[in-house]
């Protein structure tokens, strides 16, 4: 599952600056890059915030924007820093908080991120945004029951917020309540219905509960809005056409996944079904045996780091590593 982040796609807040005053030089650059960026023109815009803090060092929503330009860049580190200056001049900004937050999930920093959006709840409890990321940020420390209530929070604040929506669906996946998550994403492409994301969420969740003819309309489905291109839908995918009868149209996508990554043991294992179904017995073998293969290292592989660990004392991390063996072996 994959879910969103801050934004209704993912986006932070960008910072609009007051009309109310005489337009400054600085103001007139900043609305202008704000303008910019909205039409995607980042690095554009990068330029006018930077000339209007070269003016004014001071002028908060030129920071906040600057900000919000260099995520959209990948300059994450560097947005920190823009969002660290517009909180050092003003620590109520819930703007630049939630940007700072999302800055640090993009560099994995979760627990930070998590700080991050809690101060911006305190700031602004009815923020749905704030909601939201504090939401994914748990879902990423694996918290989902406490996603799970954020998202409700953030769509019972704005009843229309895709991203929320995504993310509830994305939490009651990881709690095995695919039939919920289902409606989640139903919600989700009623206001969006061309959001790719959803319809392949929505197509995982008909492959967990066994309907694998609607999982495949749903791949369908997104394939009309862009080519799928990452492995893990393409897996999903094949499973939908490979448990729904279509064995050769699965083999087709399967083998494109193991192509990429020969180490995908659940790939080679469908692949080794939908080839005994079609009646190739011997390639059937074949993938099976390249399955047990990677197996038996990757059991080897834990079943050694197991030891390693608790050998040094760490022993929930090696509990961790049996426990990854027994699931080998359960496969």
């Amino acid at each position: 599952m994959v879910g969103t982040d801050t934004g209704e796609d993912g986006s932070q807040a960008a910072m609009d600056p007051s009309g109310d005053e005489q337009e400054s030089g600085v103001s007139l650059l900043t609305k202008e890059g704000l303008r910019l960026s909205r039409k995607g023109r980042h690095t554009e815009a990068l330029e006018l915030f930077t000339s209007a803090l070269q003016e004014d060092p001071t002028n908060i929503p030129a920071w906040v924007a600057s900000g919000f330009a260099l995520g959209k860049l990948g300059r994450y580190k560097e947005e920190i820093k823009a969002c660290d200056q517009a909180l050092a001049l003003d620590p109520t900004l819930v703007e630049a908080w939630i940007n700072r937050g999302f800055a640090l999930g993009k560099l994995s920093r979760f627990s930070e991120k998590l700080v991050c959006c809690e101060r911006a709840i305190v700031l602004n409890p009815s923020s749905a945004q704030a909601w939201n990321a504090r939401g994914h940020t748990l879902g990423e420390l694996g918290r989902f029951e406490e996603e799970l209530t954020c998202t409700e929070i953030a769509t019972s604040l704005r009843p229309r917020y895709l991203g929320a929506w995504v993310n509830r669906g994305y939490a009651l996946m990881k709690l095995k309540r695919p039939r919920e998550a289902v409606t989640a994403y139903v919600r989700a492409l009623e206001i969006f219905p061309g959001f790719t994301s959803a319809w392949i969420n929505m197509g995982i969740a008909y492959c967990h509960m066994g309907a694998y003819g609607k999982a495949a309309t749903c791949f369908q489905q997104a394939e009309q809005i862009r080519p799928l291109l990452d492995f893990r839908s393409l897996y999903w995918k094949g499973v939908a056409l490979s448990r729904s009868g279509r064995c050769r149209e699965a083999i087709a996508i399967l083998s494109r996944v193991v192509a990429e990554d020969p180490r995908q043991v659940e790939t080679w294992i469908e692949l080794s079904n939908c080839h005994f179904m079609v009646g190739e017995i011997e390639e059937s073998v074949r993938c099976f045996m390249v399955a047990y293969g990677i197996d038996k290292q990757d059991l080897r592989n834990c079943l050694s780091q197991a030891v390693t660990l608790l050998r040094e004392g760490r022993k929930d991390e090696g509990l961790r590593c049996l426990s990854q063996a027994f699931g080998i072996l359960l496969r």
